[in-house]
């Protein structure tokens, strides 16, 4: 009875979503008519070209593809069209990132069939289904409808309705995916209802926002959170309800990390290449601009205010005056920093591992590894010292206790998992982390596989 409703409500989201998408406009279009590639699109790996009527990719090695420099937004549902000359074709869609095939969906074709999967942080490739279709005949006509407001794609070929799976990125770049060389392409297109919202245009609105979630903070009885895709930060409280917008004048911006004390709230913004400083009721007080390197993320204790960037740490008082720059050299590709007593915590990404610095002379202390791969966010326990490390790379968050040592990995296998976990916070008996598009919550001393709470 279970698996017939299932199958019932899976097909109802099915022909909805169809419904939804009968009247649309098209947002990109390409019938590769051109006699050159156009400048759209970015090839990762393989020699894409065109010639005037085809897309062909030749290459040596295994997996090709190329995306088309548009982001495409979780607010509208939307249609991925693509005509596929040879088995091995297929589509990518929803990347992160417009230069490399991580964290995305994959559709192809395959020796009997069609099969789905996902590609991860790393650029690993994990299959999910494969579905067999009788007879399938090239060209294929292959239509992946995906479905935002239940969170789902179904998958069409030659009129054939195969599959509807969960989304698991649920915006981001699409475009063309190919598993050998020779393999052609006669169309390319993603329709949907209305103009297509891009980030630049975006209106923003209280709307709450969680695209490629890397940066959170705790803020009064609340939450703050980062999305930097539309490059704005919100105030939410502990259950996920929408409370304010911190706002910069600028359209431009490249909002990351995220600390708030009792007077103030601090966000980098990657963009301006500063620390923009708003007040308690979220209004613009002051940027500091200088002596800092591409920062990342930024914390702050009762004297101080720590901003992560590219090459080390710059100290700022609470006046904001440059104290100094501290630890330079010391990191590769620094991602997330925490301050916790008389230490600072740095989530070292490029090296693998959490550097703990005294703040007294910002030595290096302690060295925590194990079980990391690339560390992106990291938290202290006010309570204990314990820390907690989000590694995307790892899809897990690592527990340790004051001395570096390893307590435990927590990784919800009962919900799929994480995505990508990239920020961790401790706060009174809950473990907070950002997961990408969502927050999970986690009872301290409870079975952490199982999350108390979701926001997405």
């Amino acid at each position: 009875m279970r698996f017939v409703t299932f199958l019932l409500i899976g097909l109802f989201a099915f022909f909805s979503v169809h419904a939804q998408n009968a009247d649309r406009t098209t947002w990109i279009e390409d019938d590769f008519s051109q006699e050159s590639l156009s400048p759209e699109w970015l090839p990762i790996s393989g020699t894409w070209t065109v010639d005037g009527s085809h897309a062909k990719v030749v290459g040596g090695g295994e997996r090709f593809a190329m995306l088309y420099n548009t982001y495409i937004m979780n607010t509208k549902s939307f249609v991925i069209e693509a005509t596929i000359e040879m088995l091995g074709g297929g589509v990518a869609f929803n990347a992160e990132h417009n230069n490399a095939l991580k964290n995305c969906h994959v559709v192809r074709l395959v020796e009997g069939g069609v099969a789905l999967g996902y590609m991860d942080f790393l650029g690993e490739y994990y299959e999910t289904r494969t579905v067999a279709v009788k007879d399938l005949a090239t060209p294929v006509s292959l239509q992946i409808y995906i479905d935002q407001e239940n969170s789902t794609y179904s998958v069409v070929a030659n009129t054939r309705n195969l599959s509807m799976e969960d989304l698991r990125f649920n915006s981001g770049f699409a475009g063309l995916y190919a598993t050998g060389s020779g393999v052609t392409f006669d169309a390319f297109s993603i329709s949907g209802q209305g103009t297509m919202d891009t980030p630049s245009f975006f209106i923003k609105s209280n709307r709450r926002q969680l695209n490629d979630l890397s940066y959170m903070a705790a803020k009064d009885d609340g939450l703050l959170i980062v999305n930097p895709v539309v490059g704005i930060a919100q105030r939410i409280t502990s259950v996920g309800t929408y409370v304010s917008e911190l706002s910069a004048e600028e359209e431009e911006t490249a909002f990351r990390g995220v600390a708030a004390d009792d007077e103030a709230t601090y966000v980098v913004d990657a963009a301006a290449n500063a620390l923009r400083v708003f007040n308690a009721a979220d209004r613009i007080q002051k940027v500091v601009s200088s002596d800092l390197n591409d920062p990342r993320d930024v914390a702050v204790d009762d004297s101080r205010i720590y901003v992560l960037d590219k090459t080390g740490i710059a100290v700022f008082d609470k006046k904001l005056s440059l104290i100094g720059r501290k630890a330079g050299g010391l990191f590769s590709n620094p991602r997330g920093i925490a301050v916790h007593g008389d230490r600072v915590y740095v989530a070292d990404f490029g090296n693998g591992q959490v550097q703990v610095l005294g703040k007294s002379d910002f030595s290096v202390e302690q060295v925590i590894k194990d079980q990391l791969i690339h560390p992106w966010g990291v938290g202290v326990d006010p309570a204990n010292g314990d820390v907690y490390v989000a590694d995307p790379a790892a899809s897990a968050v690592f527990h340790y206790d004051s001395e570096g040592n390893f307590v435990e990995r927590i990784d919800p296998i009962t919900i799929r998992g994480f995505i990508s976990p990239r920020a961790v916070l401790v706060r009174d008996d809950m473990i907070y982390v950002g997961d990408f598009d969502r927050i999970l919550g986690f009872k301290k001393g409870v079975l952490t596989i199982r999350p108390s709470l979701r926001i997405d």
